[in-house]
């Protein structure tokens, strides 16, 4: 070490150990920098202007001075702590060849980054908003059953904008995960998870008394409610009207909330039924009694026996009690 930069140590750890309230004698152009015990930055440096006081300030040296970089800052609303041996060093390479500037540094030094805060409230808004902006549901028939959120978060300052995108893709009934994607000044800063339950009012059809798999349905079998879920329901039935002149297609419990699977258009001619089977093409059309050989509905190919005949052919179901045959 150079003999210059050894007598600046030596006098900066005399002047902040020895005599840490000395009021050094001001001298024609020099220059005093005495660094604070305490100091609150925005950015992500630690200038020494932010630690700084500068004595005169009008000094020449001075605007330099103040950019001169001592040290990378916290996180936006954490602290770092600088000791003295630390101070000393940086502040060597700074001015350690300038005999006119003299330097007195604090034990340690507190530096607090100063950021703008998100408060849980805001995390939870941005969630309802999300939520209520995108979800197929009526406002009034949709509520939040909890949210939660990491806790207040901190940021840099700066011009601040976010993102939403979902976890788990859903239909915004149960659970949701949300992540948050905060941006400063245009660059993606943080991501924060944010959870919540959605519950949502909607109708379901239930069994009103035990049916028997095979049954015709009415309406006076079932009952209509609204209830409040956190289930999908992807395939329950939402109206009586959809289950009505069906059948079961397995056996109903009194009180069972029926799904679509459970059951099903009755064929519209089951097996061992006569019918009318009708035969025809542009210029001739003829019918004959048949006799059904296995279930059909409306539309789908079934095996009829002609009476008359003792023929087995095949007809298209076009409704109860007929089939028809194109030749």
């Amino acid at each position: 070490m150079s003999t210059k930069k050894i007598a600046f140590f030596t006098w900066l750890l005399i002047g902040t150990l020895v005599f840490p309230c000395l009021v050094l004698a001001s001298h024609e152009g020099e220059l005093r920098i005495w660094i604070r015990e305490k100091a609150t930055v925005t950015g992500d440096t630690i200038k020494l202007g932010d630690i700084a006081t500068f004595t005169p300030e009008d000094d020449d040296r001075v605007s330099q001075l103040r950019e001169q970089r001592v040290s990378a800052a916290p996180a936006p609303g954490r602290d770092l702590t600088l000791n003295s041996r630390f101070l000393i060093y940086r502040l060597s390479s700074v001015v350690g060849g300038d005999k006119k500037v003299r330097v007195k540094v604090p034990r340690s030094l507190l530096v607090h980054r100063d950021g703008q805060v998100v408060s849980a409230r805001k995390l939870a808004d941005i969630f309802k908003q999300y939520v209520f902006r995108l979800a197929p549901w009526r406002r009034k028939d949709m509520e939040l059953e909890k949210v939660q959120v990491p806790g207040p978060i901190v940021l840099p300052h700066g011009d601040l904008s976010w993102n939403v995108a979902e976890r788990n893709g859903g239909n915004f009934v149960g659970d949701l995960s949300l992540v948050i994607s905060f941006s400063v000044d245009g660059r993606v800063y943080r991501k924060v998870p944010v959870r919540g339950r959605i519950l949502v009012n909607r109708t379901v059809v239930k069994s009103g008394r035990n049916i028997q798999k095979g049954e015709i349905i009415g309406a006076g079998d079932l009952v209509e409610l609204s209830v409040k879920t956190g289930r999908s329901g992807g395939t329950n039935v939402r109206s009586i009207k959809e289950v009505v002149g069906k059948r079961a297609a397995r056996s109903l419990r009194e009180g069972q909330v029926i799904t679509r699977e459970m059951v099903e258009i009755p064929p519209a001619v089951r097996k061992g039924d006569r019918v009318i089977i009708k035969a025809e093409n542009n210029t001739v059309a003829v019918s004959a009694l048949g006799k059904v050989l296995e279930d059909g509905h409306s539309g789908e190919q079934v095996r009829v026996m002609n009476i008359s005949s003792g023929k087995e052919i095949f007809a298209k179901v076009t409704g109860p009690g007929q089939v028809r045959v194109t030749f």
